[in-house]
């Protein structure tokens, strides 16, 4: 075996990779789950009531559907600050620690 392929396997048993691992697949899966709830419920609506997408927006000359296209980009915005703010405060922390404790 390498030293590369030593230095893998070492990572991959420690105990803090682990926990890293699971908390990002955790979240992964959260964040899959609100895109999948978001983008769906807006191409079903789409699909099977269109008109509703075309109404206008009480006297203004906006219809729902493109408030709602753009809450939809809005959201996914917001979802990928949220994923990026997370992996900064959490998973790369842990990260370090995990390249500190297999560099001793």
């Amino acid at each position: 075996m390498s030293a590369s392929s030593d230095m893998v396997a070492e990572v991959m048993r420690n105990p803090k990779y682990q926990e890293l691992v699971r908390r990002r697949s955790r979240i992964s899966t959260i964040f899959f789950i609100i895109t999948l709830i978001i983008y769906a419920g807006f191409i079903l609506t789409l699909a099977f009531d269109p008109e509703l997408f075309g109404q206008a927006i009480g006297g203004m000359t906006m219809s729902i559907g493109v408030l709602t296209a753009t809450l939809v980009l809005v959201s996914a915005s917001v979802l990928i600050i949220a994923y990026v703010y997370i992996s900064n405060k959490i998973f790369d922390p842990l990260l370090e620690e995990v390249i500190r404790e297999i560099q001793k």
